[in-house]
């Protein structure tokens, strides 16, 4: 009994020790590069059905019909720095861009094209400070959540630029590595609107990236 309760001792010290240990020894600034879904706006903007009708001489002469077509859609590339103030706390900021890309094509009741091609590119380029909380530290994996708020700047090849705001909610990222290297899965959700239009909702749903984490030299 006495050896048995030696040993728990011993390993609830050991496990205490470690768990200072990996509290402490943290790196004070993060860097990371991503890439992350637009699973939503797929459902948005995917390409339209293909309009050939069986009997187009029924319709009105002057039928037209827009289809939206080579849609593309970039995903999120994003860049991230951190600084830690304690083990649990970090504060920094991320720049996130993503382009929706498509032509576009006006046709008449034969499908037949009505003027030229248009090839509209659109962009969204989110600024966006950044608060986070690690909540488990290991040497191997480390897990937080996060909350931001900053600005969405959306424009266009067509001159358009409106600005609104934008919210990334961070619900859980997993980090792996050992070092000064990491790879990271993250699941978040980010939006953007103001008072006219919705631009981003629950995007970014899954995204990876790779960090590399690092303290000044004095």
């Amino acid at each position: 009994m006495k050896k048995a309760l030696l040993l728990l001792i011993l390993l609830s010290a050991s496990v205490a020790s470690q768990a200072r240990i990996d509290s402490a020894a943290f790196f004070r600034h993060d860097v990371r590069i991503g890439w992350g879904d637009m699973l939503l706006e797929k459902i948005l903007y995917g390409s339209h059905p293909t309009h050939i009708w069986p009997n187009p001489e029924k319709l009105p002469p002057g039928y037209r019909v827009t289809e939206r077509t080579n849609v593309v859609l970039t995903g999120h590339f994003f860049a991230e720095y951190q600084y830690y103030f304690l083990h649990w706390l970090s504060f920094g900021g991320q720049l996130d861009i993503e382009g929706i890309l498509w032509d576009k094509t006006t046709y008449d009741r034969y499908r037949n094209p009505v003027g030229a091609t248009v090839r509209e590119r659109n962009y969204n380029l989110i600024l966006m400070p950044e608060l986070r909380f690690t909540y488990y530290r290991s040497t191997y994996v480390r897990l937080h959540s996060g909350l931001g708020l900053g600005v969405n700047l959306a424009f266009d090849n067509m001159g358009g630029f409106v600005p609104a705001a934008a919210f990334n909610l961070n619900f859980f990222t997993v980090q792996a590595g050992k070092g000064n290297w990491y790879g990271a899965v993250e699941l978040g959700m980010l939006n953007a609107m103001n008072k006219e239009r919705m631009f981003l909702l629950g995007s970014r749903l899954v995204s990876v990236s790779v960090g590399y984490t690092f303290n000044s030299k004095r």
